[in-house]
């Protein structure tokens, strides 16, 4: 079954995403870039409020993680008992530095995400050399929110290569980047691990704000969804 990974703000936003099946709840700052970080205050006030939830959180926007105020942070969530950290791969030349901070936090058990970004000439050859970092998983997601969706500006083949090389690196992987609740069946075609959304969970009349209604609409069209895959196959 295809996981849905749901982005919150805040614990305002954690009140309302509790009551609805997301397998992953991501927290962000939706105001500063593609993986803002929300603050430590802020983490520590939502995982108290949903601690059986299983928790993401995006690591802030530095060229690359290798450095002390990045090693603090992750090992701030690993203490939390944070299920994955996300991690921008913002440039393929600093992909050494990737190596080095994954070695110097082998021993955390909080899961390592590196996030690729569909709309930064993202190619095969950059997937494959990313495959070989000792990430846990890897997604692609978009750095410009109000441009196209990853599946706009992605072929097939690059999308389902991005797959196969993370299974056949023994990775996760998912896909988000502006995500709608009309392309669903179509991300879904390619059978990444999860599919994240945060637009498409917010209110038409104001899209920095959490939609009950939005949100209960994704999950069901996704368990559908999984439901008419698994009868398919079978």
């Amino acid at each position: 079954m295809i996981k849905v990974l749901g982005s919150i703000k805040n614990i305002e936003e954690a009140s309302i995403i509790v009551g609805y099946n997301f397998d992953i709840i991501d927290i962000k700052n939706i105001e500063d870039g593609a993986l803002g970080y929300v603050g430590d205050k802020q983490i520590k006030l939502i995982t108290n409020k949903i601690k059986k939830r299983k928790l993401s959180v995006t690591a802030g926007n530095q060229v690359h993680p290798n450095n002390r105020s990045m090693i603090d942070r992750i090992e701030l969530l690993n203490s939390l008992e944070i299920e994955y950290i996300k991690i921008g791969i913002f440039d393929i030349e600093h992909i050494e530095e990737h190596k080095l901070f994954l070695e110097k936090i082998a021993s955390l058990k909080i899961k390592k995400v590196g996030v690729l970004f569909a709309d930064r000439r993202l190619d095969l050859n950059q997937v494959m050399n990313v495959c070989k970092l000792n990430y846990d998983g890897l997604m692609i997601d978009t750095v410009h929110k109000s441009s196209k969706c990853t599946l706009e500006l992605l072929n097939n083949d690059l999308l389902n290569n991005f797959v196969k090389e993370c299974h056949k690196s023994n990775k996760f992987c998912g896909i988000s980047g502006s995500m709608t609740y009309e392309n669903i069946e179509c991300a879904m075609s390619y059978r990444p691990d999860f599919i994240g959304y945060r637009g498409a969970l917010c209110s038409s009349s104001n899209r920095k704000n959490l939609d009950g209604h939005k949100c209960e609409s994704i999950i069901k069209k996704i368990k559908y969804t999984n439901q008419k895959m698994h009868q398919e196959v079978v």
